[in-house]
């Protein structure tokens, strides 16, 4: 779902930005004091998500009935948007009409705040002392554009090694790989008995964090601009080809799913490389399944691994720009987050909250683990355009026999040649 939603924002995007052009200066909230307090006026406010499950919806419901209780004056209103979420978020932010505070994506999160219909937070953080210290630096670099935060998160997901044992075992394999140089090792012995070594889409969003382990980069932040010809790009592309080529690492498409967690369910594959959301997965197709997780292999000595994540943000309309800081505090806050950790629906943002939410839930420890390496899943403002020029060159190239540099080219001018029409 974040590949699908990423940079959609294309030409809405745009003409929100006309819209929210003249009204860029940073609000500068006012006094708190009496903000949630009973004899404060009734407020009002609209909380903005998509719903993945319907426990996912009765999860907000309880954060908000304890802000409620907690800020008696202050009423929410939960909005479920559904269908293409971005697609939906952006005319109500062009209308001024969008909720209160909302979900936003990091894939995504930089086209929403470089159009100025996001709140700067830093004021209010600074306000309301809230302690970012409790957050990973690259979850908060997540939500940070041009040097002001605009959101924080409120859960975290990364990539780790989902493994079969019952097929490593045909293959005389003890244990899953530590290292990409145990792995090629165990490829060859899954190989020879007949048996997929590792399921996985030919796709940035999975390979990227072999570019980086490799000592490359696909985009500088700080110009906003991809780097695709970068010349440390072409050793983590190279290789990434050909694990490809080998057969070490396999599509799903090849073997008859649209994502890797398909054929690994089926007990096609020995290994795969996807993020959480596989244990709902696998609990759902395959509960008799015997499965582990590990954590993400180690290449060329490095730990990259990718991040995605979701934050609440705030509308630069907003009425009661107080009140939302504080929903938007809260559900971010301890209180929640130990209720989205006691809940189990997805891994909670604040380290803090995390030790517990291992120890109810110990299998997601590979997912934990992989944070600490990992590099938010965005590419600025350049979104699904960078997407598709990098994915379908690296597509072409493999089914081409082409090299890395080949692919890399190709995807440098197909990104230039979108970007200008």
């Amino acid at each position: 779902m974040k590949k699908r939603l990423m940079g959609i924002a294309g030409a809405a995007v745009v003409a929100m930005g006309a819209v929210t052009a003249c009204g860029q200066a940073q609000s500068v909230p006012s006094s708190q004091a009496n903000v949630g307090s009973a004899s404060a006026a009734p407020i009002h406010l609209t909380l903005g998500m998509w719903a993945s499950s319907p426990a996912e919806k009765q999860l907000v419901e309880r954060q908000v009935a304890l802000f409620e209780k907690e800020n008696p004056n202050i009423k929410v209103s939960i909005q479920v948007i559904t269908g293409n979420y971005l697609q939906a978020l952006q005319p109500m932010l062009a209308a001024h009409d969008a909720p209160d505070i909302f979900y936003v994506d990091s894939s995504y999160a930089p086209t929403l705040e470089a159009s100025g219909a996001i709140m700067p937070l830093d004021s209010f953080i600074k306000q309301d002392h809230v302690d970012l210290s409790d957050f990973q630096k690259n979850l908060l670099d997540a939500f940070t554009w041009q040097g002001h935060i605009y959101g924080l998160p409120k859960d975290m997901n990364t990539m780790a090694l989902e493994y079969n044992p019952a097929l490593l075992a045909k293959a005389g394999i003890q244990s899953p790989p530590k290292t990409f140089a145990q792995f090629d090792q165990d490829a060859a012995k899954l190989k020879a008995k007949g048996i997929v070594p590792l399921d996985m889409p030919i796709d940035v969003a999975r390979y990227y964090p072999f570019i980086v382990d490799m000592g490359g980069s696909y985009y500088n932040k700080a110009t906003n601009q991809a780097t695709f010809t970068n010349k440390a790009n072409v050793a983590g592309l190279t290789w990434f080809m050909k694990e490809m080529e080998s057969g070490n690492f396999v599509t799903p498409q090849d073997q008859g799913g649209s994502w890797a967690g398909v054929p690994f369910a089926e007990g096609k594959a020995a290994m795969a490389l996807e993020g959480a959301w596989i244990v709902p997965f696998m609990q759902q197709t395959a509960p008799k399944m015997k499965y582990g997780i590990a954590d993400f292999p180690s290449l060329n000595g490095h730990d990259a691994n990718m991040l995605f994540t979701v934050a609440y943000e705030m509308s630069k309309y907003t009425k009661n720009p107080d009140a939302a800081a504080k929903l938007l505090f809260f559900m971010t806050g301890k209180e929640a987050l130990k209720m989205t950790a006691d809940s189990g629906l997805a891994i909670p943002s604040r380290t803090s909250e995390q030790g517990e939410f291992l120890k109810k839930y110990p299998s997601y420890k590979g997912f934990v683990d992989g944070l600490k390496g990992a590099i938010p899943y965005q590419f600025g403002t350049l979104g699904q355009n960078f997407l598709d020029a990098i994915n379908n060159a690296t597509q072409q190239g493999i089914l081409k026999k082409e090299s890395a540099q080949q692919v890399l080219s190709q995807a440098q001018q197909t990104l230039a040649s979108q970007m200008n029409d």
